[in-house]
């Protein structure tokens, strides 16, 4: 209804991005890694198509922060964050960041605050600048827990979607992308949604929730909730099936998480 056309592409596929370009694009929109598919996209290849046809490259780096990844180091020109995630760290409050130039954020992103009204309230701006005091320590234990927990689940599940791992598609791209791959990871149980729910009800120490960046671990069941509002059809296409579960790996000792997840998996027969 704002007469904005959209063209969607494979992310990982540089020469799609290109190929997709219409006399009336604007923009680049992507997020690396993507959630809940793990896909890692070529930031730089991807930031100099942009610029080679005057394209503004908008790239969701909430996956991984700025303390893992800086998107604008590969070119990008905005970079979008959910601050609600790992910037709060403690699922406390619902917020957003928007990082540009300081003519783009003056000339672009502030009259649209201006008319539309998305500015964050002064407390949950607060509580969001004091999760950042120590994000940077966060992430980096939980990245080192999610590649342990990643490790074990490997040979208990038909598959991993994790960049730290070697198996993972893109594991090259993201390791000269990122410092580390993040907590965050998605997994195929084998079988579908009866024995993905069976997993969840059988957890004790890992919490069920749709959030991502707590210090808690938190799994979800992208199917039925982050991605419930998406066609089947279109799900299935991109490898959102019945049977996947995306995991938030936090600050606990990570062989309680992984004590956790097997007497889990022990209950659905795995």
């Amino acid at each position: 209804k704002f007469g904005i056309e959209t063209t969607t592409v494979d992310a990982t596929d540089n020469a799609a991005w290109e190929a997709a370009i219409r006399p009336n694009t604007k923009v680049f929109f992507f997020e690396t890694p993507a959630n809940p598919t793990m896909d890692v996209a070529d930031m730089a290849a991807i930031c100099v198509i942009a610029k080679a046809h005057g394209i503004t490259s908008v790239i969701d780096n909430a996956f991984a922060t700025p303390a893992l990844q800086r998107p604008m180091e590969f070119g990008a020109d905005v970079v979008a964050y959910s601050a609600t995630k790992m910037m709060d760290g403690q699922g406390r409050v619902l917020a957003g960041a928007i990082c540009g130039t300081r003519e783009w954020i003056t000339n672009t992103l502030l009259p649209f605050h201006r008319n539309t009204g998305p500015t964050l309230s002064a407390f949950n701006a607060w509580v969001v600048l004091k999760g950042l005091e120590t994000l940077d320590l966060r992430i980096r234990r939980q990245s080192e827990n999610a590649l342990k927990v990643a490790k074990f689940l490997e040979s208990r599940v038909a598959k991993v979607l994790y960049p730290g791992l070697e198996s993972h598609p893109q594991h090259a791209l993201a390791m000269r992308q990122m410092e580390m791959a993040g907590p965050i990871f998605s997994l195929y149980v084998g079988g579908g949604r009866a024995e993905a729910h069976g997993l969840l009800n059988g957890l004790q120490l890992v919490d069920i929730s749709n959030n991502i960046g707590d210090s808690r671990s938190l799994m979800t069941h992208p199917a039925s909730t982050t991605h419930f509002g998406m066609a089947e059809a279109a799900r299935l296409e991109v490898g959102i099936t019945e049977d996947m579960l995306r995991l938030n790996v936090g600050l606990e000792d990570a062989d309680d998480v992984i004590a956790d997840l097997d007497q889990a998996l022990r209950t659905i027969g795995r």
